[in-house]
C-alpha cells in the first residue's frame, strides 16, 4: 500500500489544478485519471465544440458570401478535415494539461480506474493491467459526468447519438433529429445545420432553453429558424422506430 497526503480521482478541469496545488503547498498526491486528462471541457466539451462551431460558421458565411459581393461556387464540408482539425486542437490541450501535472514535483498521475477499498484507501487498476492500492487520509472525487440515453419506447432498436460520439461522424447526415431544447441540443443543431443537414429539434415546453427568459429563448428560436432549423414546441416524444 502506498501512502499519500491527498488522492485525486478524475482529472478534469478541477482535479488538474487541484493535485498540482496540493503538490506546490507539499502535500504529496496521486491524481487518477481513467481515460484522458482534461475532463469534459477538454475532450467533449467546450474546445471540440467550439472548433467544431467554427468550422460550422465559415461553412454559413461561404454560402452568404454573395450577400457581401463576394462570388464562390458550391459550398461542401468535408467531416472527416472538420474532425481532424477538432481531434488535433483537443490532442494539443489535452497535452498541455497532461504535462502540466506530470512536470510537477510530488504529483504522481496514474492513468486507470479507481474504486474505494475502504474509508481511506483506493485500488487502481492501471491501463496496464497492473493494480496498485493507494491510502490518504483526504481523497477528492472528481469524477464527472456521462451523457445518458432517455427511456423512450423502441430507443434500443434505433442508432443514437449523443454529444461525445456526434462529434466523431465521417459523414454530415441527411437529417438529424434532436430530442430537447438545452443549450448543448441548440448548439449542434445550429451547427449541423450549417454543416448542411436538415435539424429538427423537438421541445416538451413552450420555450426553448427553459431555465432562460422567455423573450430570450424565443429570439434564439427565431435565429435558429433563420438558419432554417424546425423546432417543434410543446411536443413530447413518446416512442421512436425505423423509418
Amino acid at each position: 500500500m502506498i501512502e499519500y497526503d491527498a488522492i485525486v480521482i478524475g482529472a478534469g478541469q478541477s482535479g488538474g489544478p487541484l493535485s498540482t496545488a496540493l503538490a506546490r503547498a507539499g502535500w504529496k498526491t496521486a491524481i487518477i485519471e481513467r481515460v484522458h486528462v482534461g475532463g469534459t471541457c477538454i475532450n467533449e466539451g467546450c474546445t471540440p465544440t467550439k472548433t467544431m462551431v467554427a468550422s460550422a460558421r465559415v461553412a454559413y458565411l461561404a454560402r452568404r458570401a454573395a450577400d457581401y459581393g463576394v462570388q464562390t461556387g458550391p459550398v461542401s464540408v468535408d467531416m472527416r478535415v472538420v474532425r481532424k482539425r477538432k481531434r488535433d486542437i483537443v490532442e494539443s490541450f489535452r497535452n498541455s494539461s497532461q504535462s502540466s501535472i506530470e512536470h510537477t514535483e510530488g504529483v504522481d498521475l496514474l492513468m486507470g480506474e479507481a474504486r474505494f477499498t475502504g474509508p481511506k484507501s483506493i485500488e487502481v487498476r492501471l491501463n496496464n493491467g497492473e493494480i496498485r492500492t493507494l491510502t490518504a487520509d483526504t481523497i477528492f472525487i472528481n469524477a464527472g459526468e456521462r451523457p445518458s440515453t432517455p427511456t423512450l419506447d423502441g430507443i434500443e432498436s434505433v442508432p443514437t447519438l449523443d454529444s461525445t460520439s456526434i462529434m466523431e461522424l465521417d459523414t454530415v447526415p441527411e437529417h438529424l433529429l434532436i430530442i430537447g431544447g438545452s443549450y448543448i441540443a441548440l448548439e449542434f443543431g445550429q451547427m449541423f445545420r450549417r454543416f448542411g443537414s436538415r435539424v429538427t429539434i423537438i421541445q416538451r415546453s413552450a420555450h426553448l432553453l427553459s431555465r432562460e427568459d422567455t423573450d430570450i429563448a424565443d429570439e434564439v428560436a427565431n435565429i435558429l429558424r433563420e438558419d432554417g432549423v424546425e423546432i417543434l414546441l410543446e411536443t413530447r416524444t413518446s416512442h421512436v422506430a425505423m423509418n
